[in-house]
């Protein structure tokens, strides 16, 4: 494959980036003023509040072992260990990104396009010929197939989120796909901005195909008790609670506007954020009290002021708030064609589109 194989799609025009001048506060959203949680900070017990530390706290001790570990660049075969060998495997892997041993650590190399462009907005889209997406076509279509069989068994009213993706073990029918993912983000310079981006030597993580449809409603409904509430411009907007990783989605399906296209917020990558509040907002995150039901909201309400913080923030902050006002500003909706690859910093603003129309076929992968 040559260069001309490859092409690298401009923001739009009317895109602002974000303000690396507008620094993370827990105050930009007000539990205390929140419609939806008020109630619920005022009336919290002493009971309910140790309860609520205590599970902010069991959520805490395995995410700090997974950030001293490195897990997300850990592959997922080897995390999910079937033999005594392959507990070993994980456990010495695990020693080793501890002590900071792990390998491939690459030195300065040209500053390609993609890097560029990753670097300066956390996201960059590579339109790739259709012919050349053709191999990983073909070895998807049993696993889309074997999706296509679990979401018919549920409503999307009563799917889960998890229930419209899977992941595909290298081990069991899945090498073939790996390596023709793998071979598409090497030759493209996807791999090798990643490594520049993260500066150590990435490589392919994970493989998860996804289908959504119009039956799918992960995010209309975020206060399931609050009849009437209306959804807010940023609703579903997060960073992901991980280890500093990035993702890499392949279009399998042409993707307009309503069919649910990926939306990033540009050069939110750049985000001012204390290491200790993303920690905090990624333990709610891990432990579910991030979650918008009326439980899940009333044990958040009640942890300590500093710790009523979350990842997965879009879905209560205020539409007249100025990191909304940024979102707003600062959203690139991608539509793109099948082929199409969308590589993005995953602590960056970002969310997956509602589709009203159509199917959306996606493969994400994860590159750490």
């Amino acid at each position: 494959m040559s260069s001309l194989d490859f092409d690298v799609l401009d923001k739009p025009s009317t895109v602002t980036r974000f303000d690396p001048a507008l620094k993370w506060s827990r105050d930009l959203v007000d539990y205390k003023a929140h419609p939806a949680y008020a109630a619920f900070v005022g009336s919290a017990g002493v009971g309910l509040r140790a309860k609520a530390a205590l599970q902010f706290v069991r959520g805490m001790l395995p995410l700090m072992v997974k950030r001293i570990t490195r897990y997300s660049m850990i592959p997922v075969e080897t995390r999910k260990p079937r033999s005594v060998g392959e507990c070993l495997k994980l456990a010495g892997t695990a020693g080793r990104n501890a002590l900071g041993l792990h390998s491939g650590e690459r030195l300065a190399r040209p500053r390609t396009e993609v890097f560029e462009t990753l670097d300066r907005d956390g996201v960059c889209v590579v339109q790739v010929r259709e012919d050349l997406f053709a191999e990983i076509e073909m070895l998807a279509r049993p696993h889309f197939a074997r999706l296509e069989d679990r979401r018919a068994k549920t409503a999307g009213d009563d799917r889960a989120f998890e229930e419209s993706r899977s992941n595909v073990d290298a081990r069991e029918h899945g090498q073939q796909l790996y390596d023709a993912i793998n071979d598409i983000l090497e030759k493209s310079g996807i791999l090798d901005a990643t490594s520049q981006y993260l500066g150590r030597d990435a490589r392919l993580i994970d493989v998860n195909p996804q289908i959504n449809d119009p039956s799918d409603s992960f995010w209309r409904s975020i206060f399931p008790d609050m009849k009437g509430m209306k959804l807010p411009d940023s609703a579903y907007f997060h960073r992901d609670a991980s280890g500093g990783d990035l993702k890499a989605i392949f279009y399998m399906t042409d993707v307009g506007p309503e069919n649910g296209p990926f939306s990033y917020v540009v050069g939110s990558n750049r985000l001012n954020m204390s290491r200790v509040d993303d920690m905090i907002a990624e333990a709610n995150d891990h432990n579910g009290l991030s979650g918008t039901g009326p439980d899940a909201r009333r044990r958040f309400a009640a942890l300590p002021g500093k710790l009523r913080q979350k990842g997965s923030f879009g879905n209560d902050l205020p539409d007249d708030s100025r990191l909304a006002g940024e979102i707003r500003k600062g959203t690139w909706q991608i539509t793109a064609g099948k082929g199409s690859i969308v590589l993005f910093d995953t602590k960056g603003v970002h969310r997956g589109g509602m589709v009203e129309k159509g199917e959306r076929y996606v493969i994400t992968t994860v590159l750490g």
